[in-house]
């Protein structure tokens, strides 16, 4: 069972990394964990200009009116899954993170209050699932390191089934594990 108001202070007390270089573009993802400790995730569609068929979690691009990144990634969750914003507790924030494709993504770590049904919008999002927390540790694999911008990021992996959480979102499911 996740303790929530331990994981909210983590949070809050550690220096987080933010990233500010270049043109990237704004986004930023919420990190779901329903209770009593489980992630949700999301596969991707093939269909999409960028980031097809890939694990994440429900996010985007930062509009001009969203109060970034809590806005943005509350926004999006909705748009991708149906999930009101007044049901996600918010957290706190995990370390930012550029992507190759020009991203930097803020992640917003949420508890989401128990749910009735998600309605995936069938032209971003294929299907969802869920990983109990205490076993994604297990599940862990590294496939060596990159260098992007200068900086070497051990490139973190987790296999669930027949699900590969890698790149961004393994790094975000790296992080806050490390808090847990």
């Amino acid at each position: 069972m996740t303790n929530f108001s331990a994981l909210a202070q983590g949070l809050k007390a550690r220096p987080r990394q933010t990233f500010h270089h270049g043109n990237f573009r704004q986004s930023a993802v919420l990190v779901p964990i329903l209770d009593p400790g489980e992630l949700l995730f999301i596969v991707r569609t093939d269909g999409l200009r960028s980031h097809a068929g890939q694990i994440a979690f429900p996010g985007g691009v930062r509009e001009p009116e969203d109060d970034f990144p809590i806005g943005t990634a509350l926004r999006e969750t909705f748009e991708e899954l149906a999930l009101p914003s007044d049901s996600v507790e918010v957290l706190g924030l995990l370390d930012d993170i550029p992507t190759p494709s020009g991203f930097r993504i803020t992640p917003v770590v949420g508890r989401v209050a128990p749910f009735t049904e998600l309605r995936l919008a069938p032209h971003e999002v294929a299907s969802v699932f869920r990983v109990p927390l205490e076993e994604l540790a297990s599940r862990y694999s590294h496939d060596g390191a990159r260098e992007f911008l200068g900086v070497t990021y051990v490139m973190h992996q987790y296999q669930w089934d027949e699900y590969k959480i890698w790149g961004a979102t393994a790094r975000m499911v790296y992080q806050l594990l490390e808090l847990l």
